[in-house]
């Protein structure tokens, strides 16, 4: 899937924009899943199996899948995925497209999970490829006995706007799947696994990424509940306990990040050159929060260095939903940095490598000292109260689309700042 920026014409405003934006076009191109994937899977020998079985479930798994298809096809039994119901994909012959949902789970997961489980039946002399990236967690769903798909939908979104992180939601999540916290790795036995997992969780634990089915969870679960039990309002302490999976089952697992968020910043960080600063991949928190450690750590650096100079960084950020508007966590930061930024000179981008943000049909946000002169306080002050991020930064040509990327590896934060 080619990157684009489909309204270059509205953010293209000036030279230092069309310098950091062209850097971010080059990057994506250079780190397309399909690339990164052919690389990956030269090295798996499948002359040792009797069949191949491929499947896929996340914003990237088309993607991935054309990586490894011209390795596998030769010794191939089936190969299917499940993408986002308006991930707009082409088609391989072989190749079965299933769909779901995202950011909610729904029945169309359920229905498309099971098909999905139900054409892979493999033996001992077998292996099977799974793609994994995110988004798994809602597109790969069967719930466990005792709850409903709506209902897990329901508890997704109610942590999600209490600002709940990706490691507390998808913790959760593995609970209440038939699926998920290491229990696929239950179902594909006895086959020989090879996960090839793209990441958008910071730290990278397979763990958590889609929700871990492959990898049993490694954070307690009853510690989370707790936290957010008022929030999640129905009793789940039945799906906490759930019994450990026996180290059996993945013993012929084998798991590979073939594709992370610090390999986007550190890709910027050598295109931009210097002088440019790595906070490296490990920004989370509330977005009200995070803006102030930026502006915090760019006033401190540029004490240090007396000059202009970009930064570079990655991660996920959470929002407390308090309005009704459009919007998401990228352009909200954006808009809050712009807000809050004292430096003379300054540009700031905020990113969702997948290419949609929150519930806006934008990437995220790029403001600068130029549009701090066109936007009145009152206007950010609104937008932000309302969480309509989207609506006011489009308004100013300053939101980023690009559509579905085909790519997922978390957030991209880049600023320039001046004293």
């Amino acid at each position: 899937m080619a990157f684009t920026f489909r309204n270059a014409r509205e953010i293209y405003t000036n030279d230092r924009r069309q310098f950091i934006l062209d850097i971010l076009k080059r990057t994506f191109e250079d780190l397309d899943p399909a690339k990164v994937m052919g690389r990956s899977v030269e090295d798996l020998d499948i002359s040792r199996y009797s069949r191949i079985f491929v499947m896929g479930f996340g914003k990237a798994s088309y993607e991935m899948y054309e990586g490894v298809r011209d390795h596998v096809k030769s010794r191939l039994a089936y190969a299917g995925i499940i993408i986002p119901a308006d991930q707009d994909v082409s088609g391989f012959p072989e190749l079965e497209i299933l769909r779901g949902t995202h950011p909610y789970t729904s029945s169309l997961s359920v229905s498309s999970s099971r098909t999905l489980l139900s054409r892979i039946k493999p033996g001992p002399n077998d292996a099977v490829i799974v793609l994994i990236s995110g988004g798994g967690s809602s597109l790969f769903e069967v719930p466990e006995d005792g709850i409903t798909i709506d209902q897990i939908s329901e508890i997704s979104k109610k942590m999600m706007q209490a600002s709940a992180d990706i490691y507390e939601l998808n913790t959760i999540r593995s609970c209440l799947s038939a699926v998920k916290g290491g229990k696929l790795a239950k179902l594909l036995y006895p086959a020989s696994v090879f996960a090839y997992i793209i990441s958008d969780v910071p730290g990278d634990d397979v763990s958590i990424i889609a929700s871990g089915p492959l990898s049993e969870n490694k954070i307690d679960p009853g510690a989370v509940y707790e936290k957010f039990k008022d929030v999640i309002g129905i009793d789940i302490k039945r799906f906490l306990k759930t019994t450990q999976i026996e180290d059996e089952y993945f013993r012929k697992v084998q798991m590979k990040i073939i594709l992370s968020n610090r390999d986007f910043v550190r890709r910027i960080e050598s295109y931009v050159g210097e002088p440019i600063v790595s906070i490296g991949s490990g920004i989370s928190g509330d977005v009200e929060k995070v803006s102030d450690s930026i502006l915090e750590m760019a006033g401190s650096i540029s004490k240090i260095k007396g000059r202009s100079f970009w930064m570079v960084m990655g991660g996920e950020t959470t929002v407390n939903v308090r309005g009704k508007g459009i919007g998401g966590r990228n352009l909200e930061l954006s808009l809050l940095f712009l807000k809050k930024c004292t430096f003379r000179d300054f540009l700031f981008i905020s990113i969702g490598t997948d290419g949609i943000d929150g519930i806006s049909p934008a990437a995220g946000g790029i403001v600068d000292s130029t549009l701090r002169t066109k936007i009145s306080k009152e206007e950010i002050e609104e937008a932000l109260s309302n969480n309509d991020s989207y609506t006011l930064l489009s308004k100013y040509g300053s939101a980023i689309m690009t559509g579905r990327t085909g790519n997922n590896v978390s957030d991209l934060i880049i600023a320039y700042v001046s004293i």
